[in-house]
C-alpha cells in the first residue's frame, strides 16, 4: 500500500490544467471586461477610451492617406498633360517647318505614351481592386 500512496501522490502533483482565451479587436469580451474593472477600477472605461482614441487615430491616418494619393495622382496627371501638350507642339511646329517625319515620329511617340500610360494605369486599378475583393472575401 505505500507504495500506491506514494505513487498516486506523484500524479496528483503531475496534473496541470491549460486554459487558453482568445479574443481580436481592442475591446475584449465582456466577461473580461468586468474582470479588468474588479481588479482596476475604472480599467473598463480607460479600455473604451483607449480603442476610441485608436479607431480615431487610424481614420485620421487613413484620410490622410487617401488626401495625399488624391494630391499625388491629380500631380501626375497635371505634369502628363504638360508634357503631352509640349510634345505635341513641338510635333506642330516641326510639321509647319517641314519637317514632317520627325514631327510624325514626336507626335506619334507622344500619344502612344499617352495611350501606354492610360492602359497600364487601367490595369494597376484593375489588380488592385481585384487583390481587394480577394481579401475581403478572405476574412
Amino acid at each position: 500500500m505505500p507504495h500506491q500512496t506514494e505513487e498516486i501522490q506523484r500524479m496528483d502533483k503531475n496534473i496541470a490544467t491549460v486554459q487558453h482565451q482568445e479574443f481580436s479587436g481592442p475591446i475584449p469580451p465582456p466577461s473580461l471586461f468586468r474582470e479588468y474593472d474588479q481588479i482596476v477600477p475604472g480599467a473598463a472605461e480607460r479600455l473604451l477610451q483607449m480603442a476610441e482614441k485608436q479607431a480615431a487615430h487610424r481614420i485620421l491616418l487613413e484620410h490622410s492617406v487617401i488626401l495625399s494619393d488624391i494630391k499625388k495622382s491629380e500631380r501626375g496627371q497635371r505634369f502628363g498633360f504638360c508634357i503631352a501638350v509640349f510634345g505635341l507642339v513641338c510635333a506642330f511646329a516641326l510639321g509647319l517647318i517641314g519637317r514632317e517625319i520627325v514631327a510624325g515620329i514626336i507626335g506619334g511617340g507622344t500619344l502612344v505614351s499617352l495611350a501606354s500610360v492610360f492602359v497600364y494605369g487601367r490595369r494597376q486599378k484593375e489588380m488592385e481592386r481585384k487583390k481587394m475583393r480577394e481579401s475581403s472575401l478572405q476574412k
